[in-house]
């Protein structure tokens, strides 16, 4: 009779619905309940204020270091799992949080074989490193870092305020990523149709691949790339810096305000087309074989090292 109380205590109503979905343990330190039954799981809806990490394993489970009376509450209903935390205190305390490291912390084990339909996740500190295939992924993040690695998603929407957003070593599919002054890390990552708007952030891709368009936008942040191979890049800033390094692509469209437009390659590469337009910063090109080019520099410098143009549009 005292382990069923327990058993109630810590997973609130949901047990009066399904009481075999959760097997719950405590220790003093943290505290774990595994939900079963998730093979066929649709969706997984994450909304706590704290650092969360995601990670591959058997079974679902949920651990977190929160009291007793503020621990997530976890349902299961049908084909859909949700983690909640509903108190305004604790999310208003991480939001208005200005250490580098949250104490509140929540892991959750998604094992492979359930292969979710769709995940959201509103969260802190986001640390998401599981090859889980997953058709649509969302995360939201107010003031902190976000983590994707060895990911796989088919289409992917991240979200952060002021922290960075990183993917390392994934597949992230059709993503939209918005960051108001963070900045954008992509690493080791392939992408389809791909979308990166950041306000004040800087953004850096290095060894990316696409056969999608990709645009970034950029308002006061520097977008850099390094050893990238697209078909169809637009990127545009308005007073930040745009600089690759042996870019691969048949299509460039640049477009800078008062920042510097720099292309350099360590051998020449083949350009289709190369659209490139500067108020006021300095364009440079350096190992390049262009076939359309149309470049705009109205009081900024134009220099062309080693390139080869064969028709010029202005």
């Amino acid at each position: 009779m005292y382990k069923k109380i327990i058993g109630l205590t810590m997973l609130g109503l949901s047990l009066a619905v399904l009481p075999a979905a959760f097997t719950p343990q405590a220790t003093a330190a943290s505290q774990t309940q595994t939900v079963k039954n998730t093979a066929q799981l649709d969706t997984l809806k994450v909304n706590v204020p704290a650092q969360v990490t995601v990670k591959a394993g058997n079974e679902f489970t949920v651990q977190s270091n929160f009291r007793d009376q503020q621990k997530p509450h976890v349902t299961k209903k049908g084909d859909q799992i949700e983690i909640n935390i509903k108190d305004q205190k604790l999310w208003d305390q991480m939001n208005h949080s200005h250490s580098d490291k949250l104490k509140h912390k929540v892991v959750i084990t998604l094992p492979q074989v359930t292969n979710p339909k769709s995940v959201k996740i509103n969260a802190g500190t986001l640390d998401f490193k599981t090859p889980t295939p997953i058709q649509n992924f969302q995360a939201n993040s107010n003031a902190w870092d976000m983590t994707i690695s060895k990911a796989n998603f088919k289409q992917a929407k991240l979200a952060s305020e002021s922290g960075d957003v990183n993917s390392n070593d994934s597949q992230l599919g059709t993503t939209m990523i918005k960051s108001e002054s963070g900045n954008v890390y992509l690493r080791n990552t392939k992408l389809q149709a791909t979308q990166i708007e950041s306000e004040a952030g800087n953004v850096l891709l290095e060894k990316v691949d696409s056969k999608q368009p990709l645009k970034i936008n950029s308002n006061s942040g520097d977008i850099n790339m390094k050893q990238v191979n697209l078909t169809k890049i637009t990127l545009s800033s308005d007073d930040g810096d745009i600089e690759t390094h042996n870019l691969i692509a048949k299509d460039l469209d640049f477009n800078s305000g008062a920042g510097n437009v720099a292309i350099d390659n360590q051998k020449a590469i083949t350009y289709d087309r190369v659209k490139l337009n500067t108020d006021s910063g300095a364009v440079q090109i350096k190992n390049a074989k262009i076939n359309h080019s149309k470049i705009n520099a109205d009081t900024g410098d134009v220099s062309l090292k080693h390139v080869n143009i064969k028709h010029k549009d202005n």
